[in-house]
């Protein structure tokens, strides 16, 4: 926790309506995501402006208010003349007192996921925070390291970025002892314009780590292994080659409990069970193992502890539907993303008789967007998948080279369930629904899970 009149003092703001409490245990920039205790920063929008949602942050427990003028609402108001540039400064004066061992996580694929998975693996041993869902931007950062509990011994940050120089910014805030990171991929092409200025991009958090420190690097990624060298401080590699120093072998990832496999360590070979899916996963838990290992963490106590670790939410998550199963990888998409995905809906073992895909655009690929799409669709074929859908424009464009059932719609989602309907009620079916965030798919998740035999929607 941390105090608001030192928090006033520190930004210089005038504090308005001073009363008890004044101790606040987090941020939070939603009046709907406000939990007791909490700051309230009233940022200004482009659909909404914080201000106007004062009332409702008080009433759902916030102790104070950082704002840029004063709506007549609520106590311990500390008053700025800019509420952005205020929660940047706010977040560098918390960091400053902060004790913990703050660790980033950043790679094109996957960085959610493993952030989840080194929180646990360092649970093992340390206090651990974990920044929560995906909040790895110039907001979501600093509303996270405002909320890290003072008995915190580890703080595991995911970093994201859409253009150089983002992440060494995250970094100067974070100050980071160790990192990871999991891969270089096309994601954000239409941004950087090539896998190594990506590479440049993600290798900023490398540059962040001090010679004392400890940096885990995607030994898969032949970007990174050209800049392993530059490491200054520990490099462990994981991946998928025996190269690695930690990665898997005898992987089982068609199994609807969860991947199983042999993480091999320095140390010797560890059995790992895990709850989530996708052939990926066993290479990203060995970058969790790795970390945890050049942090104290035995090999056994991390796997132990990644046993535990529950799918996040629309990322390859499985769940029943009234037509057999749905397989919501719904967050985000990009070319790496997809084909794990794709492989994932073919090879899982569960009682059905077709195996369906609808896809979402894969956003910011820059000029090569048409060769990926298309390479997604035959993909597609390739594994397996036996009718696919497409929405958007980008995929509407790459269906011509399907060639069986299903359907492509570029602009109206609406208009493309029908088909899907119909479809995923002919036979026990396991539905594939992925695409990138600017797709928002998870419209198509809820409607179809509400999808009874014959294929009408509920109320």
């Amino acid at each position: 926790m941390w105090d608001l009149r030192e928090a006033a003092e520190a930004l210089e703001a005038r504090l308005l309506r001073p009363a008890a409490p004044f101790a606040v245990s987090g941020a939070a920039c939603d009046s709907r995501r406000v939990r007791p205790g909490d700051l309230f920063v009233a940022l200004p929008g482009t659909r909404a402006n914080g201000h106007d949602y004062l009332g409702d942050a008080f009433a759902r427990g916030a102790v104070g208010a950082l704002v840029a003028r004063d709506p007549g609402v609520g106590s311990n108001l500390l008053l700025v003349s800019d509420v952005q540039a205020a929660l940047w400064e706010l977040a560098a004066w918390r960091r400053a007192a902060v004790e913990a061992t703050i660790v980033g996580v950043t790679g094109s694929f996957g960085k959610t996921t493993t952030k989840e998975l080194v929180a646990a693996a360092l649970s093992a041993r340390y206090r651990t925070y974990r920044a929560p869902e995906n909040y790895n931007t110039e907001i979501g950062v600093p509303l996270a390291l405002l909320s890290i509990p003072n008995d915190a011994e580890a703080a595991v940050f995911e970093m994201g970025m859409t253009a150089r120089g983002e992440i060494r910014r995250l970094a100067d805030l974070l100050q980071p002892w160790a990192g990871i990171i999991t891969t270089v991929g096309p994601a954000h092409l239409g941004q950087l314009g090539s896998l190594e200025a990506i590479a440049d991009a993600k290798w900023e958090l490398a540059e962040a780590i001090p010679e004392e420190g400890i940096l885990a690097v995607g030994w898969d990624s032949p970007e990174l292994r050209a800049r392993a060298e530059r490491c200054s401080g520990l490099c462990l590699r994981f991946g998928k080659s025996p190269e690695a120093d930690f990665h898997p072998r005898d992987v089982a990832a068609d199994r609807p409990e969860g991947v199983a496999f042999r993480a091999v360590t320095p140390a010797g070979e560890v059995p790992v069970q895990l709850k989530l899916l996708g052939d990926h996963i066993p290479v990203l838990a060995c970058g969790a193992m790795a970390l945890a290992w050049g942090m104290g963490v035995p090999e056994r106590s991390a796997a132990q502890a990644l046993a535990h670790v529950e799918p996040v939410p629309h990322r390859l998550h499985l769940r029943q539907a009234p037509f057999g199963w749905l397989l919501d990888d719904c967050y985000n998409a990009n070319p790496l993303s997809m084909g794990a995905a794709l492989r994932t809906l073919t090879s899982l073992k569960l009682p059905v008789a077709q195996r369906i895909a609808l896809l979402g655009d894969m956003l910011d690929l820059g000029p090569d967007e048409d060769r990926y799409h298309a390479h997604a669709v035959r993909e597609a074929k390739e594994y397996g998948v036996d009718a696919l859908f497409c929405y958007g424009p980008r995929f509407a464009k790459a269906f011509r080279h399907w060639k069986g059932p299903g359907a492509a719609e570029p602009e109206d989602l609406a208009s493309l369930l029908p088909a899907v309907r119909r479809e995923v009620w002919t036979a026990p079916t396991l539905l594939l629904v992925k695409g990138s965030r600017g797709m928002a798919l998870e419209r198509a998740v809820d409607a179809l899970l509400l999808t009874p035999a014959g294929g009408e929607p509920t109320d």
